[in-house]
């Protein structure tokens, strides 16, 4: 009882002096009753206090009582996105906290939730009744950006993840897509913000899949290795991931294999995360090669040594990368010509390792005979960790 009449002569001081809304006192005295700071709260203490005339809160500037507005805005912009957890942060004009805090210093009060986290939290309480969905603070679908000073409502929905395989069956297909000229791949309205210039490569034609799969804007590859716009990549496939950025379908029923234009999908699905760091894995080569001068058999030979030995690999920053031939294989098609199969590990440059270079030892050296790489395929692709398990 006599708590009560503290925090009753405490509103009546702060009446006296300035207006504020119900939302507001509820929570300024809600510490000293160890109750939830509410509109209800406040008006059990104000009822007798306030004059009928209508006033702007000095706090708040009556923010509370537009909320039931921002939340049909939010179910208006949210409403072509699929999700289950959200997220709410909020921008104020800077005399909204300021006047919180004179308040707060000014009549002693400690302890209470400020201004901004309350309207947060009442917007996270009425969007998630009217969404039915649930506030999440660590990893929430989508986050919703409140501007109070231009009443505005930004979304960003969390990036979505998938794992594949790709074969490719023809050649002068390229692995990689050029970025829109205009904005340097960061997406416009010129390329209609996926940051591509066009779809007529691997990555385009999984961009363009994936982007109207999941209604985003724009992708972002994660390749497990690379290949020439000649090569072909058959068996199991080259692995990649997918971050898709700004999407409006979270979940979705996805076919483990779909035919593209030039390559075939493998092994499709989401996963929760891709990998931070690089993922190491073999590659199996079928390596087409002309020489300059008729083969020696003899030399031919030396091929063999390199079988589990490493490659050295001299960087333009003068590093040394070693990196694990498995196994060597060769048959001469003419004089002049040959085809070597090979287990190397994945970053291995294969033209360098054909042709005089920087990559020790390379095969131009072993047979005495300028080799030319006429082209490479790639038969298979096994990931050495467990990075695409998750």
């Amino acid at each position: 009882m006599k708590q009560c009449e503290s925090v009753q002569k405490l509103v009546g001081r702060i009446l006296r002096n300035y207006y504020l809304c119900d939302f507001c006192i509820g929570r300024l005295i809600s510490k000293e009753l160890c109750l939830k700071p509410s509109k209800s709260l406040g008006k059990r203490f104000t009822s007798n206090s306030k004059k009928s005339v209508v006033k702007k809160c000095f706090i708040c500037k009556n923010t509370f009582e537009k909320l039931d507005q921002v939340i049909e805005h939010m179910i208006e912009n949210s409403s072509t996105y699929q999700f289950s957890t959200f997220l709410i942060g909020s921008i104020l004009k800077p005399s909204i906290s300021d006047n919180d805090d004179i308040i707060r210093s000014k009549f002693k009060i400690k302890g209470v939730i400020n201004v901004k986290n309350q309207i947060n939290y009442e917007l996270g309480k009425k969007f998630a009744r009217k969404a039915k969905s649930k506030l999440d603070t660590n990893n929430p679908d989508l986050t919703f950006k409140i501007d109070f000073k231009d009443d505005s409502c930004k979304i960003h929905s969390r990036p979505v993840f998938l794992y594949g395989r790709y074969t490719k069956g023809k050649r002068n297909f390229p692995q990689k897509q050029k970025s829109c000229k205009n904005c340097q791949g960061k997406g416009c309205i010129s390329c209609n913000f996926h940051g591509l210039e066009n779809f007529n490569s691997v990555e385009g034609q999984i961009a363009k899949f994936v982007i109207r799969k999941f209604n985003s804007k724009q992708v972002k590859i994660n390749w497990i290795g690379g290949e020439d716009k000649v090569s072909l990549i058959s068996g199991n496939g080259r692995p990649f991931f997918v971050k898709i950025l700004e999407p409006h379908i979270r979940k979705l029923q996805i076919r483990k294999h779909y035919v593209l234009d030039g390559i075939k999908l493998h092994d499709l699905r989401q996963i929760k995360n891709q990998p931070k760091d690089s993922v190491p894995f073999i590659s199996k080569v079928i390596i087409s090669v002309r020489s300059e001068q008729p083969l020696d058999n003899n030399l031919l030979k030396k091929l063999l040594t390199v079988k589990n030995t490493q490659l050295e690999i001299h960087n333009q920053d003068k590093r040394i990368v070693q990196k694990s031939i498995y196994d060597i294989k060769y048959k001469k098609t003419n004089s002049k010509s040959l085809k070597i199969s090979m287990s190397v590990d994945g970053g291995v440059p294969i033209k360098s390792f054909i042709e005089n270079s920087n990559v020790q030892p390379n095969l131009t050296k072993l047979l005495q005979n300028r080799c030319t790489c006429v082209q490479f395929d790639f038969k298979e692709i096994t990931i050495m960790s467990d990075s695409c398990k998750n």
